[in-house]
């Protein structure tokens, strides 16, 4: 919110610097900087969600007088003059919804009426477009006393105004002329016809002011701050008055609003006025209790013995209700104004003190205490240890959302287990993601536009999926890999990165947590390429997917080579167990060679898979040391050669031992897989 210093200063003697005034707001928790306009200081001031009492002219003005004990200049504003005695009818069936509507009818007002430039110049200067003099009063009106009013050409309302819950799928044409289909979660403004517009955000195209307007309903009222609250994002609409109504406004300034805005339309553009018609739910509105306020809680809490005339007077500046309690010995009771709905409990009135009082006014106290050394969680050691090995391998951690679009969401996983969310900020974020991946996708995209070419990035995090109705949270770690595998260099040659760099890049990890017999297994995924993506498993139960993305959704994203991608599951990840000692291998090892055909569908993990369940105890490990294709016809047949190595712990292996040892491996190999040693 943007408000030029000279407007500031009209409500006081003093004439305050826009230096002064930023401190003072920013040393009280309101933060706020100084621009310049043509010249003219201009503070804009940056307020917290629990501040909506400051979201206009009026609430800074009050809070500059409660901070610097400044008395306000308030300027008389007459109430206008009755001119005839025509209402509008109004019929609110949510009075929950809406506790507080008024409404006044204003005529004929002179349409070729101007908006006076000292009105125009506080507008622009708080950020405001000037537009024509009903709609430039009643921006100002809200600018000053923090509440939107909504004005309706009286010729477009039919009968009477309705406050209602909106139908189901129910649509409405908005002043931004977009439609907008709408739930009963909304709150509409209607009349016996059609829908003038969406309470506390946005009136409709049907019912708006134009140049030819003369009649106007004039509206202020109270909404619930629940009731707003989320809606408008939800449309992807922004409006000034949503952002009030949903922070919260004051219950009681509906009446002075209108008051305001009916003095300064008969001032420039003339107008008879009539009554106000007022729809009170008193049951509904909001009401401030009181509230208790020890001095030792103030004591404790602070450090200080702060004056009780002291917390008095500042109490009064905040305009709180206070009664003493027990004779002021122990405290008082202390309520406060209608639009101070932030203040609930005793340290919230504490906090208040504390701010008006002067935050540096309150010494600093080291305090002094024994420490004890902390040992990190397992999870963090976990966590930390993968960081490492990716930071190492040439990897940038990123955090993306927890939210992507449907059509991201189909794409890696069917439709059926999809999360939506209620209310969404936008249809690109609209549902929980069941994969990391489309996340990395958009990183990938947002870097190559920016000239990086060669990218490898993680990101540790959760993905969401349901079952039978009931939601499911999964902890992944997921990467990926694109560009060239070295920088560009004229001793190398150019070599992209591919699936076996990444491969490499999952056993390193799997080796630091001494995961064994990891297997990779060809699967068909919608986000992979056929034949080039695996299963990843961990004695025969999956923990992740790696492979190369589909061709189509590279060449959809302009990529000029395809990435690589993995994602598997965190708590696979096992710290491993400390090892104190390790016997040295001091005997000799022997080893033989065996080649032999594999059929085209057969898989030389499932072999050597196989060559470790026959349990020989001294053969310490199976290596592929050369692999080749040869086609007979149509049929494509493998040429594979592995090293058996063997070695005992306590002697050296005698040759009939180990010719045993690969006779068997040998009738098993013939057995199981029908193949022939070359």
């Amino acid at each position: 919110m943007k408000l030029p210093v000279k407007w500031i200063n009209e409500s006081f003697k003093k004439d305050y610097s826009a230096i002064e005034l930023s401190d003072l707001l920013t040393l009280s928790g309101i933060e706020s900087e100084i621009e310049k306009d043509k010249g003219e200081a201009i503070l804009d001031i940056s307020l917290t969600p629990n501040r909506a009492d400051c979201f206009s002219y009026k609430g800074i003005i009050q809070e500059i007088s409660a901070l610097d004990n400044s008395k306000i200049m308030n300027q008389a504003h007459p109430d206008p003059q009755i001119h005839h005695k025509e209402i509008m009818d109004v019929d609110v069936q949510s009075k929950e919804d809406c506790p507080v509507f008024m409404t006044r009818v204003i005529k004929s007002i002179n349409k070729n009426a101007k908006t006076p430039k000292w009105l125009i110049k506080k507008l622009e200067r708080s950020g405001y477009k000037s537009i024509n003099a009903i709609v430039d009063i009643a921006n100002f009106v809200m600018l000053e006393t923090g509440q939107p009013l909504h004005t309706y050409d009286l010729r477009k309302i039919d009968r009477k105004i309705i406050v209602r819950r909106a139908k189901d799928k129910e649509s409405i044409d908005i002043l931004d002329g977009s439609r907008k289909n709408l739930g009963p979660n909304f709150l509409l403004i209607a009349d016996t016809n059609k829908a003038l517009g969406i309470a506390g955000i946005m009136g409709s195209l049907d019912s708006g002011i134009s140049n030819e307007t003369e009649d106007i309903v004039l509206e202020s009222a109270y909404f619930n701050f629940e009731t707003i609250m989320g809606r408008a994002r939800s449309l992807s609409l922004h409006s000034e008055a949503s952002m009030r109504f949903e922070r919260g406004v004051d219950p009681k300034i509906q009446e002075y609003a209108i008051q305001r805005f009916t003095s300064l339309i008969n001032e420039i553009a003339g107008g008879s006025n009539g009554p106000i018609h007022s729809s009170i739910n008193k049951k509904e509105m909001p009401k401030n209790k009181f509230i208790t306020l020890r001095k030792d809680k103030i004591k404790q809490i602070l450090g200080i013995t702060i004056p009780n005339q002291t917390i008095k007077n500042i109490l009064n500046r905040l305009d709180m209700e206070i009664k003493e309690k027990d004779f002021g010995y122990i405290g008082w009771s202390v309520k406060a104004p209608s639009y101070r709905f932030d203040i609930n409990e005793e340290c919230d009135l504490i906090e208040e003190i504390s701010r008006v009082f002067g935050f540096d006014q309150i010494p600093e106290k080291v305090e002094q205490q024994d420490m004890m050394l902390i040992t990190k969680s397992s999870r963090q050691l976990k966590r930390e240890k993968i960081d490492s090995i990716f930071h190492r391998l040439g990897y940038n951690e990123v955090v993306n959302y927890s939210f992507v679009s449907p059509s991201m969401n189909s794409l890696s996983n069917s439709n059926k287990d999809m999360i939506d969310l209620q209310n969404p900020i936008s249809i690109e974020m609209s549902v929980m993601r069941n994969s990391l991946w489309p996340g990395l996708l958009n990183n990938l995209s947002h870097n190559i536009k920016r000239q990086h070419k060669n990218i490898k990035i993680f990101e540790v995090g959760k993905r969401f999926t349901s079952k039978k109705g009931r939601p499911i949270e999964t902890n992944v770690i997921a990467g990926l890999i694109y560009g060239s595998r070295r920088l560009e260099s004229w001793a190398y040659d150019k070599n992209a990165l591919d699936f076996y760099d990444l491969k490499g890049h999952l056993e390193d990890l799997f080796s630091v947590f001494s995961l064994e017999q990891i297997k990779y297994e060809p699967v068909s995924h919608p986000m992979l390429c056929p034949g080039v993506a695996a299963d990843i498993k961990l004695k025969n139960k999956k923990i992740g997917i790696i492979g190369m993305l589909n061709p189509e959704l590279s060449n959809d994203m302009k990529l000029e080579q395809d990435p690589f991608v993995f994602e598997i599951d965190f708590d696979c990840l096992k710290l491993p167990g400390l090892m104190s000692f390790r016997s040295s291998e001091y005997y000799p090892s022997s080893r033989r060679d065996l080649s032999f055909v594999l059929p085209s569908e057969g898989r030389i993990s499932n072999v050597i898979e196989e060559i470790e369940n026959l349990d020989i105890n001294d053969l310490k490990e199976v290596i592929v040391f050369d692999l080749f294709d040869k086609k007979k016809g149509e049929n494509t047949q493998k040429s594979i050669s592995i090293g058996l190595i063997f070695q005992a712990k306590s002697r050296t292996l005698k040759d009939t031992e180990i010719d045993d040892f690969v006779s068997k491996v040998i009738k098993m190999l013939e057995k199981e897989f029908q193949i022939t040693i070359r």
